[in-house]
């Protein structure tokens, strides 16, 4: 297996989110990513539970996940999607999941993750003791830091197109409505020129039937809710009471 360098995908020395090894399964350090699945700062469940409500006479909804790393989040928003909503599954997928980084995506293409302890116990709690509906586990030895080697079954991966893209790019391209856009836990790695950018654009493309999610960072270190209200974004209404960064218009 032959994979290119770690790229730095925004050409500054202050990127560091690359910083936990992937291995292939021999055991070997293929890259680095932070990322992992069930990420704390979503209530999965809550977060599934307003979506559907949010969307519940609509058809079609398009979920698009940018900055997806190797792809952990878009899973998990499958697996909360089949635990709490299952009958749902075809009006929110397929999931486009994409990233600048040609080696994430090529990484989430393989769907083989080396999982720690800490990150099963975290996908046992969120899927309610039924992750084995949606993937395989087998030991994994050669790393002391990795416990477990996982890979998505069938009704993960038919339902997730990887792509390698630029949001930059892209968000001209969303269908105005009834888009739901993961862009989180990426604007801290954005300068204030392209942090306005990228508001304006998504300000400009989507209506309000659309829905964008953030990360706690994009808030709380990077501001990146101070620049959607500029553009005419306000938090959703979310009767849930949540810990996710839901905007639209």
């Amino acid at each position: 297996m032959i994979v290119s360098p770690v790229q730095n995908i925004y050409a500054r020395q202050n990127f560091k989110a690359n910083n936990r090894w992937i291995t292939d399964r021999l055991g070997i350090p293929i890259y680095k990513t932070t990322t992992y699945c069930f990420r704390d700062d979503i209530d999965w469940e809550n977060l599934i539970k307003f979506l559907c409500m949010k969307y519940r006479d609509v058809p079609i909804v398009n979920v698009v996940a940018h900055a997806c790393s190797n792809g952990m989040e878009p899973l998990s928003f499958l697996m909360a999607l089949l635990v709490h909503a299952p009958q749902d599954l075809k009006k929110f997928t397929p999931i486009i999941a994409k990233d600048l980084n040609a080696d994430n995506i090529y990484m989430a293409k393989k769907n083989i993750f080396p999982i720690s302890a800490e990150d099963f116990f975290r996908i046992q709690e969120n899927t309610k003791c039924k992750y084995l509906n949606f993937i395989e586990l087998e030991k994994y030895k050669n790393d002391v830091n990795q416990a477990l080697l996982m890979k998505p079954k069938k009704i993960l991966t038919d339902n997730i197109i990887f792509e390698q893209g630029n949001i930059f790019d892209d968000v001209p391209k969303l269908s105005p409505e009834n888009t739901i856009l993961f862009c989180r836990n990426m604007w801290m790695y954005l300068n204030k020129q392209e942090k306005t950018k990228l508001a304006e654009l998504l300000g400009k493309r989507l209506e309000k039937s659309s829905t964008v999610i953030l990360g706690y960072l994009d808030v709380y270190n990077a501001e990146a809710d101070k620049f959607l209200l500029r553009e005419g974004f306000h938090r959703c209404n979310n009767m849930y009471g949540t810990q996710n960064y839901l905007f639209s218009k």
